[in-house]
């Protein structure tokens, strides 16, 4: 069998041609459409695939090759014939005024912790265009910053402040920085009194997790290993420990695949090591791009040391989809069998499923919400 996919009448102008089919005719005026710029038209060059039988063809696999002559050229002439004929719409000088004006005027808080006493806000202030991250004393003390993207940036590259994470007591942020738009994190430390970076940086962090120790004396954190911008990116990934003012290239790794006898998984699964205060107990997730997890337990102090005996107790089949550890005890969100959710209590010194209190009938069931949310920080973000 043999199929043909034709997306000529998109790629022959697609932001322009259609663009102009879907505005009224009553919006264009004669200069208009005299000044126009035509929509370039893609040349075909069908390359033939088949897979169990059935071939597909594909007539501009050739735009797959960023180096090839007719490529650039090509988005250069969509983007100028799509310039054209959103700048030809009557009003939208105007428009794009309010717009910019209703955009700038709004401070937009993303994230808040609480830690030592301060308070950590990730927000983006009246009329800038990126986020920063402030820090005050208390909840009503003046906000000073502590990272500013905006600062680092110039007029031909852009700095993104990607995740954060203070330590319990306040004393240190850990931090993300990319640039461009890559999401390709550099983690940093830094000193909250003074606002100052340590100087040990790690790469490959876009997925970092950080999960302080109690002593804010290190972090457990989530490091990629495959090479930027390959389909290798994301596989294999590893969780290490990082001790605060020691060489990261020393930092150990704690979990990787075929690292740990009877912890196995497939290469597309992240290995993420949780902690949370006053906790005597580690958390192991693996991770995928399904919602539920595999979720691993075993002390804290064996978890830093590389020498955890990390105890299973839910599988994909469980259907866990969050998880809160709170000292000793361990709560579940489990959907298995329940279609709403319906959340565990567990030790986390022996944790189990199906032998845990089971809480329904709470608030949020009650008002028909249809799911519980159990805690507000994620094991994975």
């Amino acid at each position: 069998m043999t199929k043909d996919f034709d997306r000529r009448q998109f790629l022959a102008g697609s932001a322009g041609a259609l663009s102009m089919s879907l505005i009224p005719p009553s919006l264009w005026t004669a200069a208009a459409k005299d000044t126009l710029p035509a929509a370039p038209v893609a040349r075909i060059e069908v390359v033939r695939d088949t897979y169990f039988g059935e071939t597909l063809s594909d007539p501009y696999r050739w735009m797959e090759n960023s180096k090839d002559p007719d490529w650039l050229p090509f988005l250069k002439g969509q983007n100028d014939h799509t310039r054209a004929v959103i700048d030809a719409l009557p009003g939208r000088a105007a428009l794009l005024k309010r717009i910019e004006q209703l955009s700038g005027e709004s401070v937009a808080t993303s994230r808040v912790q609480r830690a030592g006493g301060m308070t950590f806000i990730q927000q983006r202030p009246l009329g800038a265009d990126n986020f920063k991250l402030f820090v005050r004393q208390g909840t009503g003390g003046p906000d000073r910053v502590l990272v500013d993207p905006i600062a680092m940036s110039s007029s031909k590259s852009h700095v993104s402040l990607d995740w954060w994470h203070a330590s319990p007591d306040g004393k240190y942020v850990v931090y993300g920085l990319s640039k461009d738009g890559s999401e390709d994190s550099l983690l940093h430390i830094l000193t909250v009194a003074d606002g100052k970076d340590l100087p040990e940086t790690i790469p490959n962090t876009e997925g970092a997790n950080p999960h302080w120790l109690d002593d804010a004396s290190g972090f457990f954190y989530t490091q990629l290993t495959g090479a930027v911008a390959t389909p290798e990116r994301y596989l294999d990934a590893q969780a290490r420990f990082h001790k605060l003012g020691t060489d990261p290239k020393s930092d150990p790794i704690l979990m990787k695949r075929g690292l740990v006898a009877g912890v196995d998984y497939d290469k597309i699964q992240v290995p993420t090591i949780v902690t949370s205060r006053g906790s005597r107990y580690a958390i192991l997730q693996l991770a995928d791009v399904r919602p539920e997890g595999r979720f691993f337990v075993a002390p804290l102090a064996d978890a830093i040391t590389g020498k955890a005996k990390w105890m299973s107790f839910a599988g994909f089949e469980d259907e866990v989809t969050d998880l809160e550890l709170d000292g000793n005890d361990l709560y579940l969100l489990v959907n298995k069998g329940s279609p709403r959710g319906r959340i565990v209590k567990t030790s986390a010194a022996a944790p189990s499923i199906a032998g845990g209190t089971r809480h329904r009938g709470g608030a949020a069931e009650r008002a028909g919400h249809g799911e519980y949310r159990a805690g507000a920080r994620r094991p994975v973000s």
